[in-house]
C-alpha cells in the first residue's frame, strides 16, 4: 500500500510538472549560463534578470531558463543588479547563441562600508547590522531603511524624523553611513471612519472586525490585521484602510475604510482524497456569504468515508453581542455523524452554539453543547458501557496568539485552555469534567525554526461512566506522527495500546525546519505520547516517535510531508501529509 501510494504521488507531481513544461513552450526560452562568479548568487542573479523561480513540480531542474521578452534589457537590467550589489567596477560580457545566453563576469572590487556613525534615541542593534568592510549593496541599506520606519511605526512613534545617508566614493571604494532618529511624540488611534460599505452590512459588523480602538497606542501591524480580519468573512472584494501617515503633522490617526462587496457570494466545494485509515473519502460543502445580510454566513458540509460520514450545517453571526467595543460572534453548529472505531460504533446527533469574543491576543469562547449519542462497544472493557446518552455540556475555551503568522509562524507562542463540564440524564452515565492545556513555543534562529507543543488533558469522572468517544485518543499531525489520527488509545507498554482511549492524557512534540533548497525545507522532529487509563495519571508507558519530514512554502502555508517510527517498534509507521503549519 505504502509502494502504491508513493508511486500516486510520483505520477501526480510528474504530470503537474510536465503539465508546467508544456507551458513554458509557447513563449520561446533560453537557457541562462552565468560564468565567473566569485562572491554573487549565481541563483539571484538569474531571478533577477527574469529566470522563473521552480516550482513544487520542478525543483530539481537544473537549468535555468530566461523567457525571451527579457532577452532585449538583459544588458542593463544586469548593470542595475551589479551596482545595486556594490560592484560598480564590474565588468560583463553577453553571448547569445540559438539556444542559449552565455554571460561571463569579472566582479571587479566592491564598495565596502568604511564607517557607521548613529545617532539614535531608540534601539537600532537588531536592525543596523553593518561592519565595517561589509560589501556595500543599495537594496541592504533600503531594506534596513525600511526595517527602522517599521520599527518605529510598531512601537507607535508615527512622526519621527528619520534621516538616512550613504556617502560613496566610488574612487576608493568605500561608503559612510549615517543614520539620524529622533521618535518623537508617541502617537495614537483615533476614531475610525466608515466612508464607504454595503448597504445590508452594519457599521458594528465592521468595528468588529478592527484589532485597534480609538485611544489605543499605535501600531502599523493592527491595521494590517484588520485588513485580514476583514477579509477573512470571504464578503468584500475591495477593502481599503487609509491612514492620513503622510498629510498630517497630528499625533492622532484616522484610518478611513472603505468595502464594497463580492458580486458571487455562494461557494462550493467538492474534494476526493485517500487516507490510510478510513479510505477513500469524499467530502463537499454549500456556503452562502451575508446570507440574509449583515455577513451572516450559513455552510452546509458532508463528508463519506468507509468509517466515517457526517453531515452538518453552521450558521455565523457577527457582532452578534456587544458591550463597550468588546463584540462576541456567534455559531450554531448542528449535525448527524456515523463513526466505525476498532473499539465502538458511534452514531450522533449534536447541537453546538457558543460565543467568540476577541481582545488583543485573547480569544474567549463560551459554549454549549448538546449530544445524542448511541454507542455500541466491540468488545468488553472495565468500567465502560454503552448504549444510549443524551449528553449536555457547557465549556469555555480562552486562546492567547502572539505569534508572527497564523499561516507560517516564525516566532511567538500559543496557549489554549479548554474546560468542559458535562451531564447526562442516564441513571448509570456520567457526570465529568474534562480539562485540555495547550502550549506552543516558537523561535527561529539563523533560519532554523525550533518549535515546541505541549498538551496536558485529563478527565475526572464525579459519577457514573463515560461515553467512549469523549476519551482522550492521540496520533496525527497533531499528537503522535508513528500512528494515524486518533488511532492510539491508553498505552499497555511503549509497543502497544488499547483501542479505547483514556482519562489522562499527555503529549510533547519537538521539531526543527531548515532550508535545503529554495523554498524546499527539511525537517526533523520528535514526538512523545502518554495515555493513561487512569485520573490524573501522567506516567507508566509512553509511545516514542522519531522523524523527518519535508516542507515545500506556498503563499497559502507550507505542503508538508512527513514521515514518524515508534522508536521501540520501528514497524510501526505513519506517512502524513498536510497543507498548513502544525505549530
Amino acid at each position: 500500500m505504502i509502494f502504491r501510494l508513493l508511486l500516486l504521488s510520483f505520477l501526480t507531481l510528474t504530470l503537474f510538472g510536465e503539465e508546467e513544461r508544456s507551458s513554458l513552450k509557447h513563449t520561446k526560452s533560453y537557457e541562462l549560463v552565468i560564468e565567473g562568479l566569485q562572491h554573487l548568487d549565481k541563483g539571484e542573479m538569474a531571478k533577477a534578470l527574469g529566470v522563473k523561480e521552480h516550482s513544487l513540480f520542478n525543483f530539481l531542474e537544473s537549468k535555468e531558463l530566461l523567457p525571451e521578452e527579457f532577452v532585449d534589457n538583459i544588458s542593463e537590467t544586469l548593470k542595475g543588479y551589479l551596482e545595486n550589489k556594490g560592484y560598480f567596477d564590474a565588468k560583463f560580457t553577453i553571448k547569445k547563441e540559438s539556444e542559449r545566453i552565455v554571460i561571463s563576469i569579472i566582479e571587479g572590487e566592491p564598495i565596502r562600508v568604511r564607517s557607521i556613525d548613529i545617532s539614535s534615541d531608540i534601539d537600532l542593534k537588531n536592525i543596523v547590522d553593518w561592519k565595517r568592510g561589509d560589501i556595500f549593496a543599495a537594496k541592504r541599506f533600503e531594506k534596513i531603511k525600511d526595517s527602522i520606519n517599521n520599527l518605529l511605526l510598531e512601537e507607535g512613534y508615527c512622526r519621527a524624523d528619520v534621516t538616512t545617508k550613504a556617502y560613496v566614493d566610488l574612487k576608493m571604494h568605500s561608503a559612510k553611513l549615517l543614520y539620524k532618529i529622533k521618535r518623537g511624540k508617541l502617537c495614537y488611534f483615533a476614531k475610525p471612519q466608515i466612508i464607504h460599505k454595503p448597504d445590508d452590512i452594519d457599521e458594528k459588523v465592521i468595528l468588529s472586525r478592527l484589532k485597534y480602538y480609538p485611544g489605543d497606542r499605535f501600531n502599523i501591524h493592527k491595521i494590517e490585521e484588520s485588513y485580514n480580519s476583514l477579509n477573512s468573512l470571504n464578503l468584500f472584494a475591495n477593502i481599503q484602510i487609509k491612514d492620513n501617515l503622510q498629510d498630517s503633522n497630528s499625533t492622532l490617526v484616522t484610518t478611513k475604510i472603505s468595502l464594497d462587496k463580492k458580486e458571487k457570494l455562494r461557494h462550493y466545494m467538492l474534494s476526493l482524497g485517500y487516507d490510510t485509515d478510513v479510505g477513500l473519502r469524499v467530502k463537499g460543502s454549500w456556503q452562502k456569504r451575508n446570507f440574509l445580510g449583515n455577513a451572516k454566513k450559513i455552510t452546509v458540509e458532508s463528508e463519506v468515508s468507509k468509517k466515517y460520514k457526517k453531515l452538518e450545517s453552521t450558521l455565523f453571526v457577527p457582532a452578534f453581542f456587544s458591550y463597550n467595543n468588546l463584540y462576541s460572534d456567534l455559531y450554531m453548529v448542528a449535525g448527524a455523524s456515523k463513526e466505525t472505531r476498532d473499539a465502538y460504533k458511534e452514531k450522533k446527533l449534536y447541537l453546538n452554539s457558543y460565543l467568540e469574543s476577541y481582545y488583543e491576543n485573547f480569544t474567549l469562547k463560551k459554549g454549549l453543547g448538546l449530544e445524542i449519542l448511541n454507542i455500541k462497544l466491540l468488545q468488553d472493557y472495565p468500567g465502560k458501557i454503552g448504549g444510549r446518552f443524551n449528553l449536555f455540556y457547557p465549556y469555555l475555551n480562552l486562546r492567547y496568539d502572539t505569534r508572527d503568522s497564523k499561516i507560517d509562524p516564525k516566532n511567538g507562542m500559543y496557549i489554549n485552555l479548554y474546560g468542559e463540564f458535562g451531564v447526562s440524564n442516564r441513571g448509570d452515565a456520567v457526570t465529568y469534567v474534562k480539562y485540555l492545556a495547550e502550549l506552543r513555543a516558537i523561535k527561529t534562529v539563523n533560519n532554523i525554526t525550533f518549535s515546541a507543543v505541549g498538551k496536558i488533558g485529563a478527565i475526572h469522572e464525579l459519577s457514573g461512566h463515560l461515553p467512549a468517544s469523549k476519551l482522550f485518543y492521540g496520533g496525527g499531525l497533531f499528537s503522535n506522527r508513528a500512528y494515524g489520527k486518533n488511532q492510539i488509545g491508553y498505552l499497555i507498554t511503549d509497543r502497544s495500546f488499547s483501542p479505547l482511549g483514556g482519562k489522562s492524557f499527555l503529549n510533547l512534540q519537538l521539531e526543527s525546519n531548515f532550508k535545503l533548497y529554495k523554498k524546499l525545507y527539511g525537517a526533523i522532529f520528535f514526538d512523545s505520547t502518554i495515555i493513561s487509563p487512569n485520573e490524573y495519571q501522567f506516567n507508566g508507558a509512553r509511545i516514542d516517535t522519531l522523524g523527518f519530514g519535508l516542507r515545500y512554502k506556498t503563499p497559502i502555508g507550507p505542503v508538508k510531508v512527513d514521515i514518524g517510527f515508534n522508536t521501540h517498534k520501528a514497524k510501526d509507521y505513519a506517512i502524513s501529509i498536510m497543507l498548513g503549519q502544525s505549530f
